[in-house]
């Protein structure tokens, strides 16, 4: 029996895509790559906007002519939000996202002769779906921690597609940490649907005691976190980032905009002022901190003047890395009801003009970067994350990429280096041996 997953979306998307694959090779499926013959296809969908849904259904197609029987699972947010439309696209089953554990069941069935149809419950009053990796495919992990998201942001679906905040345990959470370490992982990625909000429905944790016990984890030597929202970074977490030195000084926060008024509208639960000195805070503690931020620009009734404040917040943030997405109307969200939407030209030059300003940020950083970093007094220490043809490529501390001459078989080693220069955002260093 053959298998194949396919994967659209987000970070924890292809998380559970890695665990669900993991299933179905211990029921006895060969996992092969998308678009070769196989006997089920699973299609873990997104849906955080129109385009992801075309996309997801433009997939379902593509996958139902590489299975003799036509058996296609569809999974995923979009299955969730459309389960109806998914088996009018084709799908032989539809598994919800509280089910996707079910999923390696479900396959065996169906080429058993079983039947396919709905497996999709209600997300709302959903526990968490316990799912878990083994086999680690890269240097680096993603681990989930958290499903679902209670914001209620006005442009975003994802909610009613995730449901409400579940948090997985923390000894299941230290489990999983333990069992990379123990197979020579050196760097973990905490990630969620609200990473932030993970320990919220527990009683007796938060993220920060979950930092605090992942850090004591031998062989674990770094530790970085999915998105985080702004309000998030209060005394008590800095404190927590401040005493654990596996903790990586680079943070990725879900800004979405830095005009205060836009915040507003979009129903986010922060002004661009208390964004600004959360950053603050933790450059307090942590001065090399490094940040990048998802940005929407082109929200329903933003002006010119709302734009350029998002531009001057970008400039005061320092922010590394910008994520620009022009917004996109989503079916069944708040926003896309609301008057005054701007028009795609105008989105378009908006995500250019910021895009242009963010490679100036990014410059300034970089070159800064090199010149604190250039004699081997102070290095940068880059996990090694693949290598071809005499080069080793990963990131540094502050989760800037970066070439290093080496011979093989240095992947996974965290190299301590001196930075020679750059090639565009892609820093070039000397391994010091």
């Amino acid at each position: 029996m053959k298998a194949s997953v396919y994967t659209l979306g987000c970070r924890v998307n292809q998380y559970e895509s890695d665990a669900v694959a993991e299933m179905l090779a211990g029921v006895g499926f060969q996992i092969v790559p998308f678009g070769e013959e196989c006997d089920i296809t699973v299609i873990n969908t997104c849906t955080v906007t129109a385009e992801s849904d075309r996309k997801s259904r433009q997939l379902v197609r593509r996958a139902k002519k590489c299975s003799p029987n036509g058996y296609v699972i569809v999974t995923g947010c979009y299955a969730q939000i459309a389960k109806d439309r998914a088996l009018e696209d084709g799908a032989f089953a539809v598994v919800g996202n509280g089910e996707k554990s079910r999923i390696a069941d479900i396959a065996l069935s169906m080429v058993n002769g079983g039947m396919g149809g709905l497996c999709v419950g209600d997300i709302m009053c959903a526990p968490y779906d316990e799912l878990s990796v083994r086999v680690p495919k890269r240097a680096r992990v993603y681990i989930k921690i958290e499903d679902g998201c209670e914001n209620r942001c006005a442009y975003c679906i994802i909610p009613k597609a995730r449901g409400a905040v579940r948090s997985r345990k923390m000894e299941d959470v230290l489990k999983e940490i333990s069992a990379f370490a123990e197979k020579g992982v050196p760097e973990i990625i905490l990630t969620g649907i609200e990473t932030a909000s993970y320990g919220k429905d527990l009683s007796d944790t938060d993220l920060g005691k979950l930092l605090d016990e992942a850090g004591k984890i031998k062989g674990i030597e770094r530790i970085a976190m999915g998105s985080l929202e702004p309000t998030v970074i209060k005394k008590a977490f800095v404190e927590h980032l401040s005493k654990n030195r596996k903790i990586l000084p680079h943070f990725h926060l879900s800004i979405q905009s830095g005009c205060t008024r836009t915040l507003n509208r979009m129903r986010r639960r922060y002004t661009a002022e208390t964004a600004l000195a959360a950053i603050e805070e933790v450059r307090e503690c942590l001065p090399d901190a490094t940040f990048s931020a998802d940005i929407i620009v082109g929200f329903p009734g933003e002006t010119r003047e709302d734009f350029d404040a998002t531009v001057e917040f970008c400039k005061k943030a320092q922010l590394l890395h910008l994520h620009i997405f022009p917004y996109s109307k989503r079916e069944g969200t708040e926003a896309a009801e609301m008057p005054d939407q701007i028009p795609e030209n105008e989105k378009k030059e908006r995500a250019a003009c910021l895009a242009r300003i963010g490679e100036e940020i990014q410059d300034g950083i970089l070159d800064k970067y090199i010149r604190d970093h250039s004699d081997e007094y102070s290095p940068v220490y880059v996990l090694c994350e693949k290598w071809e043809n005499g080069v080793s490529n990963g990131h540094t501390e502050h989760f800037i990429e970066c070439d290093i001459e080496t011979e093989e078989g240095r992947v996974g080693e965290i190299i301590p280096v001196v930075i020679v220069g750059r090639r565009g955002s892609v820093l070039l260093g000397k391994a010091i041996d």
